[in-house]
């Protein structure tokens, strides 16, 4: 392991990529930021901050190569970031813990705290580098690295070094590590009110020895994906050993995940997935999408285009605390018992025999507000008692540091 990363004493402003998603979902010319940058770098008088938030842009811009390149080499000079407009007055100064990658690799924090009442500072830490002995000066550390096979290493340095810290810390780092696919299942298996798919770990090559046979305890149908792949990006549903070939011979990854597929429609024929946060254990509905198909993600559920639909959604959450929680309120306190993790978002749905039926959970998915108040007026107070209850949390456990 290489030596620790250093961090400056005035850390580096910067706009942050919360702020710049909403500025690209809200349709803000993007290129224009990026160029006025450009020319602000021309002049030579340019700081690590900004530089770091024209990253950000160009993966907003989907120019995935140019982004991380400049990423990392404005890193290299630079680890220590602050957010503009979170003054030094802030009560609660907060140290967010995050390592280098794409708008995945990371607990989008700045969405949650976006609160004069805090300041966040930003800390990067790389896989191979130790990390630092004494931390940047703060009341409460939130470990923001997500968990994804290249974050692994980060994680397990930072899990070592979590026990020298003397501050409130919000999702350990050995914890964030129980949220791959497979250590996910493997730390819920068998809890109380939850229904958790078998999920195996395999190669092309294991997979063709077996005759394109589902691994041992699953059967079909399951579905397939590449590890480390989200969005259902190359993930496939497979009926046959013939389709399992076929999918093999037009895929191309080192490593698959296969998972036990189990039929969620309801008895009208639609699915229904719900997005749901831990904070502390309660459970906040962030959204529910609906579709005919057993692959949803909100955007492809066609949400804005269905009335009806919204009205759904608008409903569930009226009655997600009165109804929703007392069914699953068992599973629920499972689910924060075995992961220990102060702050978990759900993907998962009502199984046919009434469990809950658990996809996946992590802590980099985006929860926001950003969705049209005209079109959803029901979700921006929702999505704000999320915040609020998060922003809660922090509050307590830097009241009691003191």
């Amino acid at each position: 392991m290489s030596s620790p990363a250093t961090y400056e004493a005035d850390p580096s402003p910067m706009i942050g990529p919360a702020r710049l998603i909403r500025a690209a979902f809200e349709g803000a010319d993007m290129a224009a930021r990026a160029d006025a940058i450009l020319t602000q770098a021309e002049s030579g008088d340019l700081e690590a901050g900004t530089a770091l938030d024209l990253s950000t842009i160009l993966l907003l811009m989907h120019r995935f190569e140019p982004a991380l390149q400049l990423q990392n080499e404005v890193l290299q000079s630079c680890r220590h970031f602050q957010l503009q407009a979170n003054g030094y007055d802030a009560k609660t100064r907060v140290l967010v813990i995050v390592t280098a990658g794409d708008l995945m690799a990371n607990t989008p924090v700045d969405f949650l705290l976006d609160h004069p009442s805090f300041r966040l500072e930003y800390l990067f830490v790389f896989p191979g580098e130790a990390v630092p002995a004494t931390l940047p000066d703060h009341d409460v550390c939130i470990v923001g690295v997500a968990y994804s096979t290249a974050n692994e290493p980060v994680l397990e340095a930072l899990a070592s070094a979590a026990s020298h810290w003397d501050r409130p810390v919000v999702n350990h780092p050995r914890h964030v590590l129980k949220t791959s696919r497979h250590g996910l299942a493997e730390a819920l298996d068998g809890a109380e009110g939850l229904l958790i798919p078998r999920v195996v770990r395999t190669t092309a090559a294991e997979i063709i020895a077996v005759a394109y046979q589902p691994p041992a305890h699953l059967s079909f149908p399951v579905l397939i994906r590449p590890i480390d792949t989200h969005a259902g990006n190359a993930l496939q549903k497979i009926d046959r050993s013939e389709d399992l070939a076929a999918y093999l011979q037009n895929t191309e990854a080192a490593t698959y995940y296969i998972t036990q597929f189990y039929d969620y429609s309801g008895p009208d024929g639609l699915y229904r997935k719900l997005r749901i946060v831990l904070i502390d254990g309660v459970p906040f509905l962030c959204h529910m999408a609906i579709r005919d198909h057993w692959m949803i993600h909100y955007l492809n559920a066609g949400m804005s285009a269905d009335a009806a639909k919204r009205s759904a959604e608008a409903a569930a959450m009226a009655e997600f605390d009165a109804l929703f929680v007392p069914r699953h309120r068992t599973a629920f306190t499972e689910i924060h018992h075995r992961t220990g993790l102060d702050y978990l978002i759900l993907d998962c749905a009502e199984g046919r025999d009434g469990r809950l039926l658990i996809f996946e959970g992590d802590t980099g998915m985006v929860i926001h507000d950003m969705d049209p108040v005209e079109l959803y007026p029901y979700k921006r107070p929702q999505m704000h008692r999320v915040f609020a209850a998060f922003q809660r949390a922090v509050q307590t456990r830097a009241e009691g540091s003191t």
